[in-house]
């Protein structure tokens, strides 16, 4: 599945690349043909939104708990619990979403990667902006003599945790942005799947 958009000439484009693209969109098939019958009623707007919401709710969990590396060691509960609920929001929005974030260009309509793209180049605009908060901390941390290893280990959590915001912006407001589906893109099913 080749980029149409993409500014390079085929030819010139390497061997392994091209492989690792064919890879990704059997990939992308695949995984769509294995939940096309998941989770039908979140398969719309309200339930993209609903899990747009969960998501943000266990990342600001999850900057709550890098905060609270500075002062305890207790932080780790909240910490791996944003982590796993995370890892969990994000692959249910996969599935609802049929993937459309990861989706090989070629795969989507205009619309779907031109607000794709706006939204990696939001996200990274919010990875450049985000970066900052830590190295100011770090900074202000280099002016003392003495340094605990709380606020450098604190720092360090405060840094995982920016870094995983950021890299799931994109995610997110793909999905915000999504309307309700077609009816006739969604695949036939009895009444008792849909339950």
């Amino acid at each position: 599945m080749r980029d149409p958009n993409s500014a390079f000439p085929e030819e010139a484009t390497p061997q392994l690349w091209r492989r690792y693209d064919r890879w990704r969109g059997e990939r992308h098939v695949e995984f769509n043909r294995k939940h096309e019958r998941s989770l039908l009623r979140w398969r719309n707007r309200r339930g993209y939104r609903t899990l747009v919401v969960a998501q943000i709710v266990f990342i600001v969990m999850g900057l709550v708990a890098a905060g609270l590396a500075y002062v305890t060691g207790w932080f780790i509960v909240p910490f791996l619990g944003s982590l796993v609920g995370s890892i969990v929001s994000q692959y249910l929005l996969r599935i609802v979403t049929g993937s459309i974030a990861d989706t090989p260009a070629s795969a989507l309509d205009e619309i779907q990667a031109a607000q794709r793209n706006s939204a990696r180049s939001i996200g990274f605009f919010v990875t450049y902006m985000l970066m900052f908060i830590p190295y100011f901390i770090l900074i202000g941390l280099g002016t003392q003599d003495q340094v605990s290893g709380d606020a450098v280990y604190g720092t360090a959590i405060l840094l995982i945790m920016l870094m995983v915001t950021a890299t799931m912006t994109p995610g997110l407001l793909t999905t915000w942005w999504m309307s309700d589906p077609d009816p006739e893109d969604l695949p036939a099913t009895d009444e008792r799947s849909t339950r």
